[in-house]
């Protein structure tokens, strides 16, 4: 009997074997064509409503500030963005150098009395160049007309005194071949100034500055200037890198960047365009936005954007409309921080971040802002967080973008620890919207606000990461490999077999079913009925 149960006992383990085999296949199929019912769409959609925008006047502003100009965000508009939210100058107005709304050229008040003007090398007016006007003295030499100015060196050394300054209507100035070194401290002493309608295009152009508060290129009141193949560089005063226990300012402290004067300015309805040129900060930022009035334009293309020792690439402040195509970023912060209703797009980017790729966030706003970040095509690489969003609501769009994080984390949103930050006043607001489109990308998103929601759409994307308190909505082309436990609402439906987890990993869904699922790496998928 023994001898025969034991010539039975191989044959009975290939028949529980088959048995197993067969019930694990058939499992496996009909968990691979199991298909999720998640929440309803509509369901989903009444959670976000983009309210109509509603900008704070400048006496609501007042009243959130106690009637104090001082320490106030966004200069004579009052509206901080964040960039704004500096202790600002002398003047003790928070994000305006100047403490006024013209230009930061420095000016001083004309013989007849009349309107000041800037004092500046090369100053030129309704289209005539006026050498009574200019400190002619500065020029060593170069060519200067009433329209153009060719192989000009200027050389300031006393701080309020600026390059070239072209204003009004009936200016269109062109200045080539030229250099322009400015130093001193003090206000005013830009590089090259356009305002009041004007036009100025740079072509081939070398302007350095060196000081506190000194720009190379300024655009103010609706001014407009082009720069080609030129180079850009901006010294602060020499500084240090101070502890974070020891900063006051909101920019340093909340933003995490130092210095005392950005490379460009674009500010108060005025457009900035940068073609093939290398622009270089060594604190605070480089492409540089500010008290937008009602509208403010940047662009730049196939441009070299460097901040050396602190600062950011390039703002979008509140009502600022960035674009960058082909650009290469080294930055040692950020390579653009969207504030308000900005909005920043990138076409082919090259960036390498020392912390974030994009820092978006609201100071002093009103909670109906929603700020814009497209980026399509191009290689981000970041030490923190590859996008962080604090108390704002945004939509983010990335389409082939290959990014990596250091940190291991894509998206990250959070309280905004400034004490500007605008509230939601305890209103539904429209949240944050991501969209990942074909990509093949890792990292976590995680979403820490609470008083707003999110949502990540994936578009014939892969996503290795955990996922975060987010509403989730996939098309048939994608995947998502959770590498850490995940909280989701699944948005409509999906195959179980394009989620996925390791052993060990469970992720917890609403959906518009309950089950548990154990997943084809070993992960667990439980749903539960909204």
């Amino acid at each position: 009997m023994e001898r025969r149960f034991i010539r039975t006992l191989p044959v009975i383990c290939v028949v529980i074997m088959l048995v197993m085999s067969f019930v694990s296949c058939n499992g496996n199929k009909d968990i691979a064509e199991k298909s999720i019912k998640g929440i309803e769409a509509e369901e989903y959609k009444a959670n976000f409503e983009r309210l109509p925008l509603k900008l704070l006047t400048g006496e609501e502003i007042d009243a959130k500030w106690g009637g104090s100009d001082a320490g106030r965000g966004g200069g004579d508009t009052g509206r901080g963005g964040g960039d704004t939210g500096r202790a600002g100058d002398d003047t003790g107005r928070d994000g305006s150098e100047m403490g006024r709304s013209g230009s930061d050229t420095g000016r001083g008040p004309t013989s007849a009395g009349g309107p000041e003007r800037p004092r500046s090398a090369i100053y030129v007016e309704d289209g005539k160049y006026l050498p009574e006007e200019s400190e002619t003295g500065v020029v060593a030499e170069g060519n200067i007309g009433d329209t153009s100015a060719s192989g000009v060196k200027i050389v300031v050394k006393e701080g309020d005194i600026g390059g070239i300054t072209v204003r009004g209507d009936g200016s269109q100035y062109t200045l080539s071949d030229a250099e322009i070194d400015i130093s001193g401290s003090g206000k005013g002493g830009a590089g090259a100034t356009c305002e009041d309608h004007g036009t100025l295009i740079l072509k081939n152009v070398k302007i350095t500055t060196n000081g506190s508060r000194k720009y190379t290129v300024s655009s103010t009141n609706s001014g407009t200037v082009k720069v080609y193949d030129s180079t850009l560089v901006s010294h602060d005063e020499p500084f240090e890198i101070l502890p974070a226990s020891s900063i006051t300012d909101n920019a340093s402290r909340y933003l995490g960047i130092q210095g005392n004067s950005r490379t460009t300015m674009t500010i108060s309805n005025s457009y900035g365009y940068f073609y093939n040129c290398s622009i270089t900060a060594d604190g605070w930022g480089a492409l540089s936005t500010d008290k937008a009035g009602e509208f403010v334009y940047l662009e730049a293309n196939g441009c070299r954007i460097k901040t050396v020792i602190s600062g950011y690439g390039a703002y979008a402040d509140f009502l600022c409309h960035d674009t960058f195509n082909n650009c290469d970023f080294d930055v040692a912060s950020m390579a653009i921080v969207v504030a308000g209703c900005g909005d920043a797009t990138f076409k082919d980017p090259k960036a390498k971040c020392g912390t974030f790729f994009a820092l978006m966030h609201c100071v002093t706003g009103s909670y109906t802002e929603v700020g814009g970040l497209n980026v399509t095509g191009g290689e981000i690489s970041s030490k923190s967080p590859a996008i962080v969003v604090r108390s704002h609501n945004a939509d983010i769009n990335l389409d082939g973008v290959k990014i990596v994080s250091e940190s291991g984390i894509l998206i990250n949103t959070m309280i905004n620890p400034d004490p500007n930050a605008t509230t939601t006043e305890g209103k539904k607001v429209y949240g944050v919207h991501a969209t990942l489109k074909d990509m093949d990308v890792e990292g976590d998103v995680i979403h820490e606000d609470p008083d707003r929601i999110m949502s990540l759409d994936f578009k014939s994307t892969a996503l290795k990461g955990a996922i975060k308190n987010i509403y989730i909505s996939m098309d048939a082309t994608s995947k998502w490999t959770a590498t850490g436990d995940s909280e989701v609402i699944i948005v409509g439906s999906v195959d179980i077999a394009q989620i996925d987890a390791p052993e060990g990993i469970t992720i917890n869904a609403v959906a518009g079913e309950s089950g548990t699922y154990l997943l084809a790496s070993g992960g667990v998928l439980i749903l539960k009925r909204s």
